[in-house]
């Protein structure tokens, strides 16, 4: 009987019985094992016992082996169990278990999906706030009880070319599923005002998309906000809503294609909504009217022609924010501008796809402005207009897609008043944006600026060491804050990222992003929110 190691147990391998080897044959072995010959006789009783005894070896490897793993077996099932026995009673004493429902609920609302979000499914119930509800009994009772958390209802309807081989049963299933989860949705949010977000899409079956745009406009008189995406089956459904929208106070719309906008000549469902202050279109590829009561809005951000344009804004005195587009006129003459211009008194935020624009308004009040040069030339003259007609100075300049330094510098110099400059370029831009930031690196001119920001709108080569130079030669006088915001590319090189660290270790308010984030943010620059110390 084999005898035991005294430290582990095992059992001990009995010594190997080879026949001992002169240094000839072990010559001769070592020839063997590396060529093809054949052994001699003589050769054959060294030869076997190796086998024999290497083989037994295996033998008591493998059994060993096998032990060992039963036994790691056996350890690994009593961890398991201990683990799960342990977090059970650690579970207990979690914080989670006595934070205030309250807080818990301040918590869940962070976890909901933002406006930008689309889900790639008609309704993600995958998401927030459904899956708060599958935690614990505790979280479930908490999340059906918090109407809020049920408040903002994202519906998207992706294209159905990807699912031309779903069966018409399925699909009949699957839409009286998402009905019942509507419908549920709608019951937790109790008799809250419901923030709706609705993507109609031309290319999917229209049969559940109007199913659930009917069910929601059921409610359509808790309705606080709605962005949709109009296909040309739902368009039509929009004439239901009138005068049945006392609460709207927010709307956005657009349209899925061009093919969704035939037919269509008008929208006037929300005429006569009597607390809508917000209203935003996007018209696509063709003008079509859409009604809103002028005389109510705070916020307009409408893309249509300059004339529709001039009949809005001069009923509407009390706009705060104007994201003005003009389209769809461009073999159209403008009216030249009137000898009393449109009084926007209470105008604040302003963005103007033509600088021609300026010249029809007085803006007293304006602090944010955003202008797309159509003629750069004529950039610096319009704004002379506009505030010396306005008496106003407005303090954050933005300038889309700009390509002459030389105008830029004019508008800097002439106006110390503008202390935030934001800039953005696309891919063809590259020359323009590397001017600028060269530019800027001069600090004998434009000394008061506090805050420089620069936006790249599609993915594009960024000259970070430049940047950095500019900042470090800006850092010496007034600069306060910069930011530099990309749709994508390449990150800086590790030498710049460590010189940009330590100017904000020295007290820089510096941004710099690279992702969809940072594009949502540039979007938000467009609409008068130039400093990004409030973006989130």
């Amino acid at each position: 009987m084999a005898s035991s190691c005294p430290e582990c147990g095992s059992p001990n391998m009995p010594k190997p019985q080879t026949i001992p080897a002169t240094t000839e044959t072990l010559e001769r072995w070592q020839h063997l094992v590396t060529s093809n010959d054949t052994p001699a006789g003589a050769e054959l009783a060294f030869i076997q016992s190796v086998v024999s005894d290497s083989g037994a070896r295996l033998d008591y490897l493998d059994s060993e082996i096998s032990r060992l793993q039963d036994r790691l077996d056996q350890l690994q099932g009593e961890r398991t169990r201990l683990s799960a026995y342990h977090s059970l009673n650690t579970s207990i004493l979690s914080p989670l278990r006595r934070m205030p429902p309250e807080i818990l609920v301040q918590i869940f609302v962070w976890t909901l999906p933002t406006s930008h979000e689309r889900s790639g499914d008609v309704y993600d119930t995958q998401r927030s706030p459904w899956t708060l509800a599958q935690v614990s009994s505790r979280w479930r009772e908490i999340a059906l009880s918090t109407p809020s958390l049920w408040s903002m209802i994202h519906i998207t309807f992706p294209d159905d070319d990807d699912d031309e081989d779903e069966e018409e049963e399925d699909e009949d299933e699957e839409e009286h599923w998402h009905r019942d989860i509507l419908q549920a949705q709608l019951q937790r949010s109790g008799t809250l005002n419901l923030k709706i977000q609705f993507y109609g899409c031309e290319q999917a079956d229209s049969t559940e998309q109007l199913a659930l745009f009917d069910l929601l406009s059921k409610h359509s008189a808790r309705w606080e906000a709605l962005n949709i995406q109009l296909s040309s089956a739902l368009a039509p459904r929009l004439a239901q809503l009138r005068g049945r929208l006392p609460v709207l106070r927010r709307l956005w719309l657009q349209w899925d294609s061009e093919k969704s906008q035939v037919g269509i000549d008008s929208i006037t469902c929300f005429k006569t909504a009597p607390s809508l202050v917000d209203a935003g279109v996007n018209n696509g590829s063709r003008f079509i009217p859409i009604l809103v009561p002028a005389h109510q809005l705070t916020t307009y951000r409408l893309h249509g022609p300059w004339k529709m344009h001039l009949h809005v804004l001069e009923l509407a005195p009390n706009i705060v924010e104007a994201r003005i587009v003009a389209d769809f006129d461009v073999d159209e003459a403008w009216p030249a501008p009137g000898a009393q211009a449109i009084n926007l008194l209470h105008l604040q935020r302003l963005y103007v796809s033509n600088e021609r624009m300026l010249d029809y308004l007085r803006t007293p009040r304006l602090a944010d402005l955003c202008v797309q040069p159509v003629d750069e030339d004529l950039v610096v003259d319009s704004l002379d207009a506009l505030f010396l007609r306005s008496a106003c100075a407005p303090q954050r300049l933005y300038l889309k897609e700009i390509s002459s330094t030389a105008t830029t510098l004019a508008i800097l110099k002439k106006y110390p008043f503008i202390t935030t400059i934001a800039l953005t370029f696309f891919k063809d831009g590259v020359d323009a944006m590397e001017a600028h930031l060269t530019m800027l690196t001069d600090v004998s001119e434009c000394q008061h600026l506090r805050e420089i920001c620069f936006g790249a709108l599609e993915s594009m080569l960024i000259d970070y060491p430049l940047f950095l130079r500019m900042l470090k030669a800006r850092r010496q006088s007034s600069l306060r804050a910069a930011s530099f915001l990309a749709a994508e590319g390449p990150d800086p090189d590790p030498v710049t990222l460590v010189g940009l660290h330590e100017l904000r270790d020295g007290g820089l308010d510096l941004r710099l992003q690279s992702d969809q984030q940072a594009q949502d943010c540039v979007t938000r620059w467009e609409n008068g929110f130039v400093s990004h110390e409030g973006d989130d």
